[in-house]
């Protein structure tokens, strides 16, 4: 991933959200992927899980399906 923007994760003070062009996206930039990341004990940021963008909204829906999530936490 090619880094273009990052945040502190507000459920976990100690890691991430960082967005940027996804790693499959080979120079085009055009793909545009979300990684959660954390950090080892040394402060090197470890490997995090990348997707895309628009997978997004699937994966809160099936949060939301299957009790992970509730609506009420996608308003804070």
């Amino acid at each position: 991933m090619q880094k273009l923007d990052s945040e502190p994760c507000a459920c976990c003070p100690d890691a991430e959200i960082r967005l940027g062009y996804a790693s499959w996206d080979k120079g085009k930039k055009q793909s545009i992927s979300v990684k959660y990341m954390w950090f080892d004990k040394r402060g090197y940021a470890c490997r995090g899980g990348e997707v895309p963008v628009e997978a997004l909204p699937q994966m809160v829906a099936v949060a939301i399906k299957n009790g992970y999530l509730t609506k009420a936490d996608l308003e804070n």
